[in-house]
């Protein structure tokens, strides 16, 4: 597939490129510093700019199969779906956090949005956006990430609330998730809680 990466430069988009690669597909990076970009080579492509800008979200996104975006927001929400309904791109992928629809565990939940509520209404408004956007999309809500080795594997579930996933998740295993999430199009439409393994 032709993927666009947006956020390629942060600690999860980097995984992403590097194992987007590693499967055969074609990776073109989306930065607003693409010069902290390694292994420029192997990419198909990259641009630079600031994913809440339209006009430079529309260039990059034409004549690509999918989006990643390894991070999440309203705004970037709001400029993915506009350029790829233009552009007739269909599938996206966008991250999130577990405890957006979380309920439980109380206190922690309770505790992460007292700290994070401005980020965590944000990301709600994002997935709310995606879910009435006529994309085929995924939100990949992921829960409390490190930059630990990777286990190779993850736990996933459809539900509001953690059903047997570790709290931990290292960022490897979730650029693995991701890839593994937009070559799926049976997970077209559907929000993925994704958790470290027992």
């Amino acid at each position: 597939m032709k993927i666009m990466v947006i956020g390629s430069t942060g600690r999860t988009g980097r995984h992403v490129l590097t194992q987007g690669v590693e499967r055969g597909h074609e990776i073109t990076a989306f930065a607003r510093r693409p010069h902290l970009l390694a292994d420029r080579d192997r990419l198909a492509g990259v641009h630079q700019g600031d994913a809440h800008d339209l006009e430079t979200v529309r260039l990059a996104v034409q004549g690509q199969d999918a989006v990643i975006a390894a991070v999440g927001g309203s705004g970037i929400a709001a400029t993915l779906i506009t350029a790829m309904r233009e552009h007739g791109v269909r599938r996206v992928v966008m991250t999130s956090s577990r405890s957006v629809p979380a309920t439980r565990p109380r206190l922690a939940v309770s505790l992460a949005w007292l700290f994070l509520r401005e980020a965590y209404v944000d990301l709600a408004r994002a997935e709310g956006m995606l879910q009435v956007s006529g994309l085929d999309w995924s939100i990949a809500r992921a829960t409390r990430l490190t930059d630990k080795p990777p286990a190779g594997r993850v736990h996933i579930d459809f539900e509001a609330n953690a059903t047997g996933g570790a709290m931990q998740l290292s960022r490897a295993d979730y650029a693995m998730a991701l890839l593994d999430t937009v070559e799926d199009p049976q997970l077209a439409g559907k929000a993925l809680g994704i958790c470290g393994p027992r």
